[in-house]
């Protein structure tokens, strides 16, 4: 009898435990990030994702466009009133979030995640399974973490040994140099960042004088309306031999602009452009 007993109070004493650790994972997630819509989408059941941004639908933007759930509600921007009505039990932000909104976001009481890190490959990784962590899905998230590695693996497997291209990313007069997320995908795709040479950190206007000095091997560029042409019209760029010769890679914006699982994806996709005789998923 004692012994049934003290079996009995240590299930209930489990059982408590387990009450309590279900208490912590928010049932109610909404994202106002496109990195986190795309991520919650993957791991989290349809019923406890309650909000994600607009950018979510876009086929031009969105990895996951056609995949989120219909019935969470679509924020057209940062809203706090709306959110607060929502009601959520937490908040997933990103580093690049509005800092006003953030400071709102505090006052208002709700709790809140931050996705940081994501201007490298590595950062990225964690962010997914700290994302996993926080709304109760680490299983999942891991194996999303898991084909992640698996594939920006394979694409340094295959380059290993071969010439980098020297790649210059190319918008409105911007590039993209250290500490960007556009560095990191050129660099995990197999090519040398000419913004990185350049001396540039963020994304900043190197000048084009310079940009024509340093003599890419390739121009990137994302796939919008004038981006191929505002490059081959441009005075200085147009001389460029990369230019010349056809050397521009034109990227889906949904890749370019991932912060995502979707990241090793965007670099496979770039690794068949630089590396076509190695890497090839067509």
């Amino acid at each position: 009898m004692k012994r049934r007993l003290v079996l009995a109070a240590l299930a209930l004493a489990a059982a408590g435990l387990a009450s309590a650790e279900d208490a912590k994972v928010p049932r109610r997630v909404a994202s106002i990030n496109l990195s986190a819509d795309e991520v919650l989408t993957l791991i989290l059941p349809p019923g406890r994702l309650v909000g994600v941004t607009r950018w979510a639908d876009d086929l031009e933007t969105s990895n996951v466009a056609g995949r989120v759930p219909k019935e969470a509600v679509r924020f057209q921007k940062a809203d706090m009133e709306q959110l607060v009505a929502l009601a959520p039990d937490l908040v997933i932000v990103s580093e690049y979030t509005d800092a006003d909104f953030l400071k709102l976001l505090q006052r208002s009481g709700l709790k809140a995640h931050r996705m940081s890190g994501l201007s490298t490959l590595a950062g990225i990784r964690k962010a997914i399974v700290d994302l996993g962590r926080v709304v109760g899905e680490e299983k999942a998230a891991e194996a999303l973490a898991f084909e992640y590695d698996r594939k920006l693996a394979d694409v340094q497997r295959r380059i290993a040994g071969a010439r980098r291209p020297r790649v210059l990313y190319w918008s409105g007069g911007m590039t993209a140099g250290a500490d960007t997320a556009i560095g990191a995908l050129i660099e995990g795709a197999g090519g040398v960042n000419v913004g990185r040479e350049l001396g540039v950190v963020g994304i900043v206007p190197p000048g084009a004088e310079r940009a024509f000095v340093a003599n890419p091997d390739v121009i990137l560029v994302a796939r919008y309306p004038g981006s191929v042409d505002a490059v081959k019209q441009h005075p200085l760029l147009s001389q460029l031999d990369a230019v010349r010769q056809g050397r521009i890679v034109v990227m889906p914006n949904r890749l370019m602009v991932a912060l995502s699982s979707f990241t090793a994806d965007a670099c496979v996709w770039l690794a068949e452009r630089l590396h076509p005789d190695r890497v090839t998923s067509r």
